[in-house]
């Protein structure tokens, strides 16, 4: 049995959780789905560029461009930027769009100095762009018909400068949907979308999978040569937007979108390596002591269900099923599935093991391996745009 000063220290842990739990299905609930909003056909279509920044990713390529020609949108421009693949990326996707006269390649075969491989290539493919719109994506996105109509006409409509989409995520196994679901509760409680919507905020959120952007609304901002070191592209990009005055959005378009995400834990540990260069900003022992303040919250009520007295017993148990509960509710709204949520306290190990050795892999080679391209950690703090 725990001292009663250890007992209430935990009690408080709990209400902090059932808290943080009520901020969560908040916003939450402040999420509009972009298949709910009103959305009224504009009297013309304007034209719509895709800009599919991708590297080596043949397996994914051609299911991914069936889907973008599939739309039934009006006035279509397809750029697929392949991006120093070696894997037969290109030929896949020309080959998928058969002679499709609304799709393109441009192929990236050296990087320049000073650029991030992503955010070159979208550079890259915006130089090949004709449309009033502009929706910059990853090159796994599968979309459904009627999406783009749905988007455009919301925007068109509600005079959207960027819109950002929330896609549904598969995953390759139970566990990797175990951990996103923690890393994806850590993003709507940071960014209420409400709050994102507001132009007297300054919170604002991108989607590497989706971000649409008005053309003139994009050249309202220093574009993608200021973003060229930034790691977080998506986000810097809605914030210079929201900045420069224009309205932003950020929505549900899980019924029309789904991104393949990591296929396993040492894929997903591998992928967030390149975020060791935001989290190296901060002394490590200070990173590992708010690591380990972070995983003593969420454990609380586990302690107290098991070693405090009958009335922090009941809290305790009443957190555990709140918590669990509203991960399973965020999972399924976004994948229809929610039983990889009960893994949630596996996952957050996993995530916090992952930032801390992403940030000690930092410290140790003095930078970060993305793309198979090394970046100092100089030059990237240097390169940053956007901070949490």
């Amino acid at each position: 049995m725990v001292s009663a000063v250890v007992a209430w220290i935990l009690a408080l842990a709990c209400v902090l959780l059932l808290a943080e739990t009520a901020l969560f299905l908040r916003n939450l609930a402040n999420l509009e789905r972009l298949d709910r909003v009103e959305a009224p056909e504009p009297e013309s279509w304007p034209r719509v560029s895709i800009i599919m920044a991708a590297r080596d990713e043949v397996h994914d390529i051609a299911e991914a461009v069936d889907s973008r020609l599939a739309d039934d949108y009006p006035n279509l421009q397809v750029i697929l930027v392949d991006d120093r693949s070696t894997d037969g990326t290109g030929e896949a996707a020309l080959e998928a769009a058969g002679g499709d006269p609304r799709f393109s390649v441009v192929r990236v075969d050296d990087l320049p100095d000073g650029w991030l491989g992503k955010v070159h290539a979208m550079q890259a493919g915006l130089a090949e762009a004709d449309g009033e719109w502009l929706l910059f994506s990853d090159g796994d996105v599968l979309v459904k018909p009627g999406l783009l109509r749905q988007a455009i006409g919301f925007c068109e409509h509600q005079n959207i400068g960027l819109l950002a989409l929330v896609p549904a995520f598969r995953a390759g196994s139970f566990l990797v949907d175990g951990v996103w679901v923690v890393f994806m509760r850590g993003l709507i409680v940071m960014a209420d979308p409400a709050k994102i919507r507001d132009p007297n905020s300054k919170i604002a959120l991108g989607a590497g999978a989706f971000n649409l952007v008005r053309r003139g609304a994009y050249e309202a901002t220093p574009g993608f040569e200021h973003l060229r070191l930034e790691t977080g592209d998506d986000v810097a990009l809605a914030s210079m937007v929201k900045r420069a005055g224009h309205s932003i959005r950020l929505v549900d378009g899980s019924m029309y979108a789904q991104v393949a995400i990591y296929r396993s834990i040492p894929g997903l540990l591998k992928g967030i390596e390149k975020n060791g260069s935001t989290t190296a900003a901060l002394p490590f022992p200070l990173l590992l002591a708010a690591f380990a303040l972070f995983l003593g919250l969420l454990f609380s009520p586990f302690i107290a269900v098991v070693a405090g007295p009958v009335w922090l017993q009941t809290l305790g148990a009443a957190t555990l099923a709140t918590y669990t509960a509203s991960e399973m509710y965020g999972l399924w709204r976004n994948t229809g599935t929610w039983a990889p949520a009960i893994l949630w306290p596996v996952g957050c190990l996993v995530l916090v093991h992952g930032m801390v050795r992403s940030t000690w892999l930092a410290h140790k080679n003095d930078g970060v391996w993305w793309r198979d391209t090394f970046y100092p950690l100089d030059e990237l703090a240097q390169g940053r745009r956007f901070k949490l």
